[in-house]
């Protein structure tokens, strides 16, 4: 009997440890976070993380080119921070992609030009406390 229960002890621990180990990965985003911008249902959670990893881009000058102010972080969205998404798309992406939304494309730019302590390190290994809130492609 003791033999038995030592047995099914040791299975379940392994399927334990298996399915920690299954979960366990490189950071994801939330592909289903809601967009972020004018008309948009916004989180101040959300837009305080644009706000912030705008911020560190521009102040860490990633871009290469002219820049770009501080906005400030409080988590509500005006024009500054549109203003502040449209200069990081048109650096970014294509013109036609600018649109002061931060939707999958700019939420994984932000995530990764961005502060690296709130949203991905070098190798997505480690997802910050913003990878919960902008949308991403992956």
């Amino acid at each position: 009997m003791l033999k038995k229960t030592a047995s099914r002890a040791a299975a379940l621990a392994a399927a334990a440890a298996l399915t920690v180990l299954t979960l366990s990965g490189t950071a994801q985003a939330r592909q289903g976070a809601p967009y972020i911008g004018y008309g948009k249902t916004n989180n101040t959670h959300a837009v305080w993380c644009v706000q912030h990893q705008l911020n560190y881009a521009f102040a860490h000058n990633w871009t290469g080119r002219p820049w770009h102010g501080q906005i400030g972080e409080d988590g509500k969205f005006g024009p500054q921070t549109d203003e502040a998404i449209r200069f990081f798309q048109s650096v970014m992406f294509v013109p036609s992609q600018v649109d002061g939304v931060v939707g999958p494309s700019t939420g994984y730019a932000l995530l990764w030009e961005g502060d690296p302590y709130y949203g991905y390190n070098d190798k997505v290994t480690n997802a910050g406390y913003c990878n919960e809130y902008l949308p991403s492609t992956v």
